[in-house]
């Protein structure tokens, strides 16, 4: 879950705030991978796969030495990269993530989601961007579990899940239709996607961000959400900067289906002794440990490893004794010794 920019053109808000949908203005470019700065474990290959019309680019992480296992990453909102960037935004979020499996002999994909990377808008364009939703998220997260399966010789069901921030809805969303042996839920969207959203606005009109018009923006926060949950699209006459932070008509159809999911009903029907690892942290700034609790109830039944960090931003970058701000979304920091400790901890006994 990102900043509002979720597409090329989308108006920048000085806040941290969960991006549904695809905000999308202005003249649709393929974005440029954003590379990464740290040191690999294994060897990437480039790979691609062909879902709903559009060409994926990614990219698959060999360990060193014959794999034991294999897993799926998926980021974030927005226009995210295979190593968990956007232009102007770094992380290494999801290539650190596979630089730690990899030393674990765990072999791992990430690919270029819609609008990012190699991948760049595929079959979509700045008039159709509409008609993409949440099931086609992950209608092409399950074209790249085949991918990865054909690769690896790991069937799906076995393949590991491991989704950060809105990506680990995406692995629920995997995991009800059957796929996935092991999740880990890194930093994630923790309930419905618009009560996230109400109340990362509800914050920011408190902080008062936005000046005079803060007042105005909450009380249209109940409509909108009405609206888009018995209609599937928002009032005309909404405030305009509700608009700024995803609620249009172009992320209409993306925040309707992924609303539909209930990432604690979906956590309670994994089967039971199913390792998870789910993590939050204090210093996560888009989503609160409190808010993860029912999450982290729902998965009582499972193998649960469960990790409350206490110096992690939500990119799961290291701030140390700094208060979490938006120039720690821009900078690239080390990672998380927290986060470091403890996928290092899940992936050894998942791997070697």
């Amino acid at each position: 879950m990102r900043n509002v920019r979720r597409w090329i053109g989308a108006a920048a808000v000085p806040v941290l705030v969960l991006a549904g949908g695809v905000t999308l203005a202005g003249t649709a470019v393929a974005l440029p991978d954003t590379g990464s700065v740290a040191v690999s474990n294994g060897t990437d290959a480039p790979v691609t796969f062909e879902a709903d019309g559009t060409t994926f680019h990614g990219s698959l992480r060999n360990p060193d030495g014959a794999a034991v296992a294999a897993a799926l990453l998926l980021p974030g909102s927005g226009t995210t990269d295979r190593n968990g960037n956007q232009p102007g935004w770094a992380a290494d979020t999801l290539v650190r993530t596979a630089d730690a499996l990899a030393a674990h002999g765990i072999a791992s994909l990430r690919f270029d989601k819609i609008g990012a990377g190699e991948t760049g808008l595929g079959s979509y364009t700045v008039e159709t961007i509409g008609e993409y939703g949440f099931t086609e998220q992950v209608d092409h997260a399950e074209a790249a579990v085949r991918l990865l399966a054909e690769h690896t010789g790991v069937s799906p069901e076995e393949i590991l899940v491991l989704g950060h921030s809105e990506g680990a809805l995406t692995a629920l969303a995997l995991a009800d239709r059957g796929i996935g042996s092991g999740f880990a839920l890194l930093a994630p969207l923790p309930m419905r996607y618009l009560d996230l959203l109400t109340a990362q606005l509800n914050a920011v009109v408190d902080s008062g961000q936005l000046g005079p018009d803060g007042e105005a923006v909450r009380a249209d926060l109940p409509r909108a959400v009405e609206s888009l949950r018995t209609t599937g699209a928002f009032p005309t006459d909404l405030h305009p900067i509700l608009a700024q932070f995803g609620m249009n008509p172009a992320n209409a159809k993306f925040l309707f289906e992924s609303d539909q999911l209930d990432p604690v009903e979906l956590a309670a029907e994994l089967a039971a002794d199913t390792p998870v690892l789910l993590t939050c942290s204090d210093k996560d700034l888009n989503i609160n440990c409190a808010q993860v609790e029912p999450l982290r109830n729902a998965l009582a039944h499972t193998d649960l490893q469960f990790e409350h960090f206490t110096t992690a931003n939500h990119s799961l970058e290291e701030l140390g004794p700094l208060q979490p701000g938006p120039a720690d979304q821009v900078a690239l920091l080390p990672t998380s010794f927290e986060f470091s400790a403890a996928i290092d901890s899940w992936a050894a006994a998942r791997g070697r």
